[in-house]
């Protein structure tokens, strides 16, 4: 008899976010079941640095897992820009796990600085999503590849970056 997949409500609807979520939820869980939701972050479409971007992610979680009666989990995926060194803007990247015990784990991927020529735009309220259609000429590419896979000429991807971020979230979460 085989034991069923663990369901995890995703709160997102991204197919890259979806990716990072399968990866390393089944890494971590085993066999698992995503259902993603669109939800509301209840942050702006470009959120900027860790508190925001992390309160992002938790409002996914929570509100993916109340959507899903089934689910054990809930997880929130949440990309956002933030100052850094050298007076650059990197992408962030935090993910936010909960269960039905209201408990949370958060985990965060590595970050990287956005190309110098994007930062005026950025800095003037341009979402990243939009400026890379319009800059690159890819349309969609923040939901497919995203930003880090043109800044490392396809060496990464972004659910890898994002896995990152889930794995440590549902290690924080069921480590507790």
């Amino acid at each position: 008899m085989s034991i069923p997949p663990i369901r995890v409500a995703a709160g997102t609807t991204n197919p890259a976010k979806i990716e990072a979520i399968r990866r390393a939820a089944q890494d971590l869980l085993g066999a698992v079941l995503i259902e993603p939701v669109e939800v509301d972050p209840n942050v702006p479409d470009q959120p900027w640095g860790d508190d925001e971007t992390a309160r992002g992610a938790l409002a996914r979680a929570q509100r993916a897992l109340e959507t899903c009666p089934a689910a054990t989990y809930g997880i929130g995926v949440e990309s956002g820009l933030a100052d850094g060194p050298g007076g650059r803007i990197y992408v962030i990247s935090w993910s936010a796990a909960v269960d039905r015990t209201d408990g949370v784990g958060y985990g965060a991927s590595e970050r990287f600085a956005v190309p110098a020529r994007f930062e005026f735009d950025l800095r003037t309220g341009v979402e990243l999503g939009p400026l890379l259609d319009r800059l690159l000429g890819q349309p969609g590419l923040a939901r497919r590849e995203g930003v880090v896979s043109v800044i490392t000429e396809g060496r990464r991807n972004r659910s890898e970056i994002l896995a990152i971020a889930v794995l440590h979230s549902l290690l924080s979460l069921v480590k507790r």
